[in-house]
């Protein structure tokens, strides 16, 4: 019976397992976080006995120096963050926080860059996870459609996460279709996932998602203009075409022009309250800050005003609630590192580095919005996407 076992384990391809969970829990995440979790957790072992098997055959593992780098800068961003969970007003949970935003989030990403695993697969997982999405975005619609409600979740919930997610993904799926790359088949299924994404963004109602959207289109319209002036031309008429269907239907045109609205819209205007009081806030603990995830405790016992009308347990914004946990030293690491996220896909000679650039372009945008760095489905969607655009970029 073990010689059995030990026959079928010897005989699994774990590579491929850990990329097929990783893949699905990142996909599910939403729908169901136990089962994502399991997913992950399931990712994470078939990584390890795969690693394993490389270094007992004598196997050595290799590193790019961008990515080696890029390791370093990321390091650098977790040491400004340390003080401020080690010297927090809670050490315990902040120190369980930075924990799990440090190692936890970071492990798909770590895995997608060491798994050993052809570029055909990483490719394949990328584009099932566009194919969700596109899935998701139809849910979205039809629930819309079906409910009338002006704020609709698609499969999950988390009204902003999703937002994150979308302005994440979205990239990909429209950068693929007028890539030049001839390695990519039924592109124009590409393109409808694009469009079901931006519909399923409509329809949610979150406004951070049309903005994150609206953020990276000049950057693909620019490169679509090089690569396919056709192609550039369709995605102005979608666009046109998607404009005026929110400019024609009174209850999305309202939610447009609230974007910009702080005095009635008080989701907007609580958020200026809030941001208000950690200005304060900043300058009375300016250098490591009160500790992950507790500024907005101390926001809400002692800086809150009656203008804020919602009591915020957070100040909705990433850079904002950043200075405010981890002081300005941890903000100078956020920014830090995002500005080197860029700066790595910085050659736009493949799409996949284009990929890679405007999805932190997306994340960043929506991170305007809420605290898109505190949510693990975003992260890990941000990793999933960042770990395979690097992979098919240094591949090519």
């Amino acid at each position: 019976m073990g010689e059995k076992l030990m026959a079928i384990m010897n005989n699994m391809k774990f590579n491929q397992l850990c990329l097929i969970a990783l893949t699905i829990a990142v996909c599910i995440q939403r729908l169901s976080i136990a089962a994502g979790n399991i997913l992950y957790a399931l990712s994470i072992l078939f990584f390890i006995i795969d690693t394993y098997r490389r270094y007992q055959s004598g196997e050595k593992l290799f590193l790019t120096e961008q990515v080696k780098k890029y390791f370093l800068v990321y390091v650098f961003f977790a040491l400004t963050i340390l003080p401020s969970a080690i010297f927090s007003l809670d050490m315990g949970y902040s120190s369980s926080k930075f924990l799990d935003y440090f190692v936890s989030r970071f492990l798909v990403f770590f895995m997608l860059i060491f798994l050993k695993i052809d570029t055909e697969a990483i490719k394949k997982a990328l584009l099932c996870f566009i194919a969700f999405m596109a899935i998701d975005g139809i849910a979205t619609l039809v629930e819309r459609l079906i409910t009338q409600a002006p704020r609709v979740n698609g499969l999950g919930d988390g009204l902003l996460r999703h937002a994150s997610i979308v302005a994440t993904v979205f990239p990909a799926s429209i950068i693929l279709w007028i890539s030049r790359s001839k390695d990519i088949q039924h592109k124009n299924y590409l393109l409808f996932c694009a469009i079901c994404i931006v519909l399923g963004a409509i329809a949610s109602g979150t406004r951070s998602s049309w903005v994150g959207i609206l953020a990276v289109m000049p950057f693909v319209l620019y490169q679509s203009a090089k690569w396919s002036p056709k192609k550039c031309l369709v995605l102005v008429a979608v666009f046109a075409c998607t404009a005026g269907v929110i400019a024609a239907t009174p209850q999305l045109n309202q939610r447009a022009a609230s974007i910009v609205n702080i005095t009635t819209d008080r989701s907007n205007g609580d958020r200026v309250e809030a941001w208000k009081g950690a200005a304060v806030m900043i300058k009375e603990k300016p250098v490591i800050g009160y500790g992950i995830l507790q500024g907005g405790k101390v926001y809400l016992r002692d800086y809150r005003t009656a203008a804020d009308t919602q009591g915020l347990g957070h100040f909705h914004n990433i850079y904002v609630q950043t200075a405010v946990d981890s002081g300005l030293l941890g903000l100078a690491g956020l920014l830090t590192f995002m500005a080197y996220s860029l700066w790595l896909f910085r050659r736009w000679d493949s799409p996949y580095s284009m990929i890679g650039f405007c999805a932190w372009i997306g994340f960043a945008v929506v991170g305007f919005f809420d605290y898109t760095w505190g949510m693990s489905a975003a992260v890990k969607t941000l990793w999933f996407v960042t770990g395979c655009s690097l992979r098919l970029y240094e591949d090519t």
